[in-house]
């Protein structure tokens, strides 16, 4: 008991880390898009949605696994439990769909419209955020209608899906939650960005073969999107990478291989580093952002003017 208290211990502060950067990061990026609300592209509202998730995420879920250590056990309950392990599911599960839709919506701007900012625009953008909110949302609430269950696991310092359950129906809930929301999207993202190489390494093959300017044009605009589906391929690889060893320990659970509990706390607490790393991410490998971010938040030096990013190309469109 004493080497899993410290452990818990050590969740707790991990947890507090992230509930803290994922406030005041993700807070961030909502505040900057908001104040360039007007000028937003469409891709954008990807990102503000996945920022929603994560700030929900930082700021309400999270905070009842902290709160649980200091009470020895969840807050409300079981209710509490279930409520957390709803939560993180569900904007786990937004995450991770809405990222997979940028990844198709990536594939099919440069395979089918080489000349838009965007294959999508912000009408179909709009529905896709709530299909996926939708999708995302069945998936969620099945365990707390009867479709498996929620419950404490690990060293009970978080609650999550009872993968260790030998019930018929639970086992076919996992097999549809494994490929559905883990497989299926890490496909999707897979097959865009496998497509994304091979069809730009054939669009340089052929332009070489036109004249000059068109040449020019045609690969100025590859690149400009290849460095953007880079981008969020970053973003992406973070977020698998954060959840990937949970996924990995809750299948060997299902499969009734012995896991050690703290491992099955500390992926699923490691996981949750996934909802600061995203604006992280977005202040480091976008420039236009991080300018649009010392325009909204004064955190410029006294004497350092700040002018405001204008491109030749957009009409001062937010392109995250």
């Amino acid at each position: 008991m004493d080497s899993i208290s410290k452990w818990n211990t050590i969740f707790m502060g991990i947890e507090f880390v992230v509930c803290f950067l994922g406030i005041v990061f993700n807070g961030l990026v909502i505040f900057t898009i908001y104040k360039n609300f007007n000028h937003l592209s469409a891709p954008s509202y990807f990102i503000l949605s996945i920022a929603v998730s994560d700030f929900l995420s930082c700021s309400i879920a999270v905070p009842f696994s902290i709160a649980r250590h200091f009470n020895k056990e969840w807050p409300f309950g079981t209710t509490g439990c279930k409520a957390h392990a709803f939560m993180i599911f569900l904007f786990a599960l937004v995450s991770i769909t809405q990222m997979a839709t940028i990844s198709a919506g990536k594939y099919l701007n440069i395979t089918r419209s080489l000349y838009r900012d965007s294959y999508f625009d912000k009408r179909q953008i709009m529905l896709i955020i709530l299909g996926s909110w939708i999708y995302s949302l069945v998936f969620s609430a099945a365990p707390l209608l009867g479709w498996s269950r929620y419950g404490l696991e690990g060293t009970n310092a978080t609650c999550s899906l009872q993968w260790q359950s030998s019930l018929a129906g639970d086992k076919a809930y996992f097999v549809v939650v494994f490929f559905a929301c883990y497989l299926l999207p890490i496909t999707v993202i897979t097959f865009c960005y496998y497509k994304i190489h091979n069809i730009s390494k054939g669009i340089v093959q052929i332009t070489s073969q036109l004249g000059r300017i068109a040449m020019s044009m045609t690969q100025a605009l590859l690149k400009k999107h290849r460095k953007s589906a880079m981008y969020y391929l970053t973003i992406i690889v973070a977020f698998v990478v954060s959840w990937s060893p949970y996924a990995v320990v809750s299948f060997l659970i299902v499969l009734e291989r012995k896991v050690n509990p703290i491992a099955l706390s500390a992926s699923s607490v490691f996981a949750k580093t996934s909802f600061f790393l995203n604006p992280i991410l977005y202040a480091i490998f976008s420039r236009k952002f991080r300018r649009r971010l010392v325009l909204a938040v004064p955190i410029t030096r006294p004497n350092r003017l700040v002018r405001p990013f204008t491109s030749p190309s957009q009409s001062g469109g937010l392109a995250l």
